[in-house]
This record gives C-alpha cells, structure tokens and sequence, in this order.
C-alpha cells in the first residue's frame, strides 16, 4: 500500500509544482504565490487533524514544525529565484536530487536496509532525476553563479522538509500536526513579507499569484500528507526517491500544456523512471 501512496504523493505534489511553474510563467508575485500555498496547504492540514482527531501538539512537535516550516518556506522561496535565473528544466530536478540525502540518512541511522532489485530501482530514479535537466532547447552552460548557490541552498533546504519527515516519524510525532505548524510558519512568514513590501505592489502580479497559490497549496497538503503516511508504512529510503520524480510530473504536464517537444533525453528518463519503479514493486 505504502508503494501506491508514493506514488500518488509524487503526481499530487508534481502538480502543486506544475501550478508553481505555471506562476512563474506567467509573472504572477512571488510572495503571493507562496502565501496562497500555505494558506490553503495550512487550512488543509487543519481540516485533517481534526477528521482524524489527530489534534495533539507538544513542544516537540512544535519545534518540529518550525525547522521543517523554515525549511519548506525559505525552500520554496529560494527555488522561485532560482527559476528567474536558471531554467525550469534544470532548476527542479535538480534541487530534488535532496533525495539522496534522505536516502543516506535513512541507510545510515535507521538501519534500513535494500534489496538488490530495490536498490537498483533507487538508482533508476536518481538518475531519472538527474538527467531530466537536459533539454537541448536550453544551453546548459549558466555563468550567473547566483544560481548554483540558490539551487544548492534550496536543495538543503528541502531535505530539512523531506528528511525531517522521516525524523519524525522515527520519533513517533503526530506528522500531521508537525505539517500543520510547518505550513502555519510558512504563512506567518509569507503574511510579513507581503505586509513589508506592500508598497510594491503590481495588482495583476498579485492577482496571478494568488490564484495559482491558492491551487497549488491544495495539492501541496494532499501530497505531503500523502508523503507523509508513506513513510509512516514503507522505508524511506524508497520512499523519498519515488516522491522526487515529482518533477517528472512537472516535465509531463509542461509538454502537453505548453506544447515543449518531447526530447530523447526525456523519453529515456521516463524509460529510467518506469523500470526503476517496477524495479522497486518486485523488490
């Protein structure tokens, strides 16, 4: 069960970043994009710890929260700059090879341990992952330095949402109540970026934002919860890579909304991305 909730966190979360992208594209506010997420994605997580009556904080958790919050937010922040600086098609696979700190963590210091198959399906999907960028309608040679460092914070970032996750599940906390405090932080965040830079403000920027953040933090809650009941059932070390081919779904929705060509490059990603998870289920 948990490798078909994988899977579905991966489609819904692609989809959050398909509605990010979609932003981007269109000049929507930065600021409004990711306050629109975290509302939405807050007020989902609310509505779920109480269908579930998972509504328990203690200071653990919510200290919990505010490292996989501050994570999240200065992620996600840290990845828009990146787009306006780097190309799409590089940028999101790339900071979501974060995985593969997930993966070390897991095999590491929670002793989990791969089959020959599963660990061969892992490699796939890494390197699905990491080849994806390469698209030879965009050159490949960035000389701003601004954004290698921007892909690299946001990539460390990440992995202290992604593996805080697996942190703490390890450490028995309610994971939809370490979420909500997560995504609360990052609306609180975002509510006083917007408020300290009012002045700046461009109606149809915001308007454009707001409408894809709004969306996107739909799908954004339904993934991570997904994400997050995965890993309380399946390892992470399968888990996590299969919830980064997310931006495989990003590189899909792109070629049949925006008309991009398929490349060879990413037809024989999608090949890597299909064995390595069928690698995985028969592991």
């Amino acid at each position: 069960m948990w490798f078909i909730l994988a899977l579905i966190s991966s489609v819904t979360f692609g989809l959050a970043g398909f509605m990010m992208k979609a932003s981007s594209a269109q000049r929507g506010s930065t600021n409004h994009l990711l306050w629109g997420l975290y509302c939405t994605g807050t007020l989902g997580f609310l509505w779920w710890m109480v269908y579930t009556g998972a509504v328990s904080f203690s200071l653990k958790t919510i200290l919990a929260g505010i490292v996989i919050g501050w994570g999240s937010a200065w992620g996600n922040l840290l990845f828009m700059k990146a787009l306006e600086t780097g190309p799409a098609s590089l940028t999101s696979p790339l900071v979501n090879v974060n995985i593969v700190l997930t993966v070390a963590m897991s095999l590491l210091l929670y002793g989990e341990e791969l089959s020959l198959y599963e660990s061969a399906g892992v490699l796939l999907l890494i390197a699905a992952v990491s080849i994806l960028p390469i698209d030879p309608n965009e050159s490949l040679r960035i000389r701003n330095i601004r954004w290698y460092a921007l892909v690299l914070m946001a990539t460390v970032l990440f992995f202290l949402r992604n593996g805080g996750l697996k942190i703490t599940e390890e450490w028995h906390l309610p994971n939809a109540a370490v979420l909500f405090v997560s995504y609360a932080f990052g609306l609180v965040w975002f509510t006083a970026e917007i408020f300290r830079k009012r002045s700046a403000l461009d109606k149809p920027a915001v308007r454009t934002g707001l409408r894809w953040g709004l969306m996107s933090g739909i799908f954004s809650f339904a993934g991570m919860q997904v994400y997050a009941i995965a890993l309380e059932s399946g390892p992470a070390s399968i888990v996590a890579p299969i919830f980064a081919t997310n931006s495989l779904v990003v590189a899909l929705l792109s070629i049949l909304v925006f008309r991009e060509r398929l490349s060879t490059v990413q037809i024989l990603t999608l090949i890597l991305l299909f064995v390595g998870l069928i690698l995985i289920r028969i592991g």
